[in-house]
């Protein structure tokens, strides 16, 4: 038979069972939503976090007393001490780093862990980020400022009492008045804002935009006696080194350890007291995170499928046996083995297309509920709809080969009899 002949008898089969088709593909069009819905949803956060990770310049290295990673699990006693040991860097680290020839250019910071409040008048805002850092920062991180000044290099030598603000800051604390000019209350000293921060948005729900940068000069003064010993490797200060374009991070970073450990005066068997950390740390940290979580997901969207195929397969058995007098007049009338098992095969996969159409549609539309209504975001990759067409002809051809094999075995003497 000519397969437009097939077709055309398999879309007859549809349109005659209507209420079979519509229960036949509901599993598809479930099985194939979740999984949509779900690599939207995963591509949306994917997408978004290396956005954010992208902010920070993959030619950006960070030198501090620790190693990113999942430091909770590693935070023992002799850890702490070990790292604490570590000698901080300073300003003098950063003027010979400076010197080097691949150095684009260099930032040192501190981040206040102990200070996390600041007000204005009667308002109060909790866990904000201070940070305290030279000037070259906002080069360095991409801190853009969308009004007022960053901080300069006569702010950082006469340790002003100046800050730039995150727009989260200015949104809790400055309802009806322009921030820029007023002063906030930062631990117990007051701060004159001089500039706003461009807004950086969210990322499961954290606002980026909760910082305020001040001087690093001034950071200094206000680190006071650590709480907890955690806290003073955390608030240890961390020198940002930005590469020139034409220098591999690993190159530099292989440079910057021989400089650090001959200013260091280490012995060629001592450990590095010291750290790299690049963007690549962070990717890896949050796949190390993120990556069972995900392959968790699509595992049960996938399981979900495979439901849906298993009831094609018993719905199209059931479709079989009540076709037995049609398969049998078929075969009296010349239709040969081959015949009645495409037709029963093509009719398994145009369902399955049919369903996998509609489940496509019904992910794409609760990807966009997601990303309308929570903090997640979502984005349909063109990969995915490529998976969504395969998977509908996969299926439709798997699980459609036993109803198939078994409509095509059948004795047409026997069929023509049944009733």
């Amino acid at each position: 038979m000519k397969i437009l002949d097939l077709i055309h008898i398999s879309f007859y089969g549809i349109k005659t069972h209507k209420l079979r088709s519509i229960l036949t593909t509901l599993g598809i069009i479930i099985g194939v939503g979740t999984v949509i819905s779900m690599i939207s949803i995963i591509e949306g956060i994917n997408g978004f976090v290396y956005k954010q990770f992208g902010t920070i310049g993959s030619n950006v290295i960070y030198i501090q007393k620790y190693k990113w990673r999942a430091v909770i699990g590693s935070m023992d006693r002799n850890w702490l001490k070990k790292v604490k040991d570590y000698p901080d860097f300073n300003e003098e680290d950063v003027k010979e780093i400076k010197k080097l020839y691949f150095v684009d250019n260099v930032s040192i910071s501190i981040d206040l862990l102990n200070i996390s409040k600041v007000e204005y008048k009667n308002k109060t805002l909790e866990n904000v980020e201070l940070t305290g850092a030279t000037p070259e920062i906002f080069e360095i991180l991409g801190y853009e400022v969308e009004r007022g000044r960053k901080l300069n290099e006569d702010d950082e030598f006469y340790r002003r009492n100046v800050c730039v603000v995150g727009k989260y800051v200015v949104s809790n604390l400055f309802e009806y008045e322009d921030p820029l000019d007023k002063e906030i209350k930062i631990g117990d000293r007051n701060f004159l804002i001089v500039g706003i921060l461009k807004e950086r948005g969210e990322i499961f729900g954290y606002s980026l935009d909760r910082i305020i940068i001040i001087p690093f000069s001034k950071g200094k003064e206000m680190k006071g006696i650590p709480i907890f010993d955690w806290q003073e490797v955390f608030i240890a200060p961390v020198i940002e080194v930005k590469i020139k374009d034409n220098i591999e991070i690993e190159k530099g970073i292989e440079e910057l350890r021989k400089f650090l450990r001959k200013r260091r005066a280490l012995f060629f068997t001592d450990e590095d007291n010291f750290y790299f950390n690049t963007q690549e740390s962070l990717l890896q940290i949050y796949r190390s995170i993120t990556g069972g979580i995900f392959a968790a997901m699509i595992g049960i969207a996938s399981l979900a499928l495979i439901v849906g195929g298993i009831g094609i397969m018993n719905i199209m058995l059931v479709s079989v046996s009540e076709r037995t007098k049609e398969i049998g007049i078929r075969m009296a009338v010349g239709a040969r083995r081959r015949d009645i098992l495409y037709q029963f095969l093509l009719e398994t996969i145009l369902l399955t297309s049919i369903g996998s159409f509609l489940g496509l549609l019904l992910g794409i539309v609760i990807g966009k509920l997601v990303d309308i209504l929570t903090p997640l975001p979502s984005r349909i990759p063109l990969w995915s709809i490529f998976i969504a067409l395969l998977l509908s002809f996969v299926v439709g051809l798997f699980f459609g080969i036993y109803p198939a094999t078994q409509a095509a075995k059948k004795d047409p003497i026997e069929c023509l009899r049944y009733e």
